[in-house]
C-alpha cells in the first residue's frame, strides 16, 4: 500500500471532520476506560492514512512477531486505507480510547443486508491492546444494522491471521452459512439476540445528536 503524500488538492481534506456517536465502557474488572466511537465518511480517507503511518505492529506487539501469519494483522489495517470510498452505502467506524485511535470497521449495506468489509484493532502503546476495542466496533455495526432493519449481515473472516477471528465472530453471534462456505452470516433476529446478550458485558451508549468535532486535533500519533 502506498500512502502518497502528494495527494490532489482537490481530494485532500485537512483534517477529520467525525462525528462521535457512541460511548463505551467495557463491563471487565479493572477496567475503567472508556472506548469513543466516531464515524467517518470517505472524504477522512487521507487522515486516516496518518494513523495508518504511525502503526508498526512489530514494534507495539513485539511478543507477537513469529506469530504464524503476523504480517497478515498489518496488512488488514492497510487494506481499511485502501477501501475506504471503494465501497457505496458506506459506513466507516473508528476507536479511540484516551486520544489514541485503536481499531477501525469498515461496512456497506444495502438491499436489507450488511456486510462488514474490512475489521481491525490495535494496541496503543507497546504490549497494551486496548480490551474489548472489537466488540465496541462490532456493536456499533450491529446498532446500524438495527437501525436500517436490515434482515441480514455477512462477512468473510480472515482465517490465516494471528488471532481467532472465528471465535470472535462466533462470540458475537455470528456462524458460517453452511459447512461449504467461508462466509457467516447472522439473521435479523439473531441480530436482537446478539445486542442484548453485548450489553451485559459492554456498556454502549449512543449520542442521539451527535456534532462534528475536529478529531485530527484531538488524535496523539504516536503509537510507540
Amino acid at each position: 500500500m502506498i500512502i502518497s503524500s502528494n495527494t490532489n488538492k482537490n481530494n485532500y481534506y485537512p483534517a477529520f471532520k467525525a462525528r462521535k456517536i457512541a460511548v463505551a465502557r467495557p463491563i471487565v474488572d479493572g477496567v475503567k476506560k472508556q472506548i469513543d466511537i466516531y464515524r467517518l465518511t470517505k472524504k477522512d480517507k487521507d487522515c486516516f492514512g496518518k494513523i495508518v503511518k504511525s502503526i508498526n505492529l512489530a514494534e507495539l506487539l513485539p511478543s507477537k512477531v513469529n506469530t504464524p501469519n503476523f504480517k497478515v494483522w498489518q496488512n488488514l489495517i492497510e487494506c481499511t486505507y485502501d477501501c475506504i470510498g471503494n465501497f457505496s452505502h458506506q459506513k466507516i467506524f473508528l476507536a479511540v480510547q484516551e486520544n489514541k485511535a485503536c481499531g477501525i470497521l469498515l461496512a456497506t449495506h444495502n438491499m436489507k443486508k450488511g456486510e462488514v468489509v474490512t475489521f481491525a484493532t490495535w494496541p496503543t502503546a507497546v504490549e497494551q491492546k486496548v480490551k474489548k476495542a472489537g466488540s465496541s466496533l462490532f456493536t456499533a455495526f450491529l446498532n446500524l444494522a438495527k437501525q436500517k432493519k436490515l434482515k441480514l449481515v455477512h462477512l468473510e473472516p480472515i482465517i490465516n491471521g494471528p488471532t481467532d477471528a472465528i471465535g470472535f465472530y462466533k462470540g458475537h453471534g455470528m456462524d458460517f452459512t453452511d459447512k461449504f462456505s467461508s462466509k457467516m452470516t447472522a439473521s435479523k433476529n439473531k441480530i436482537a439476540k446478539i445486542s442484548q446478550k453485548k450489553s451485559e458485558e459492554l456498556n454502549y451508549t449512543e449520542i442521539k445528536h451527535p456534532v462534528m468535532v475536529n478529531l485530527e486535533s484531538k488524535l496523539d500519533l504516536k503509537y510507540t
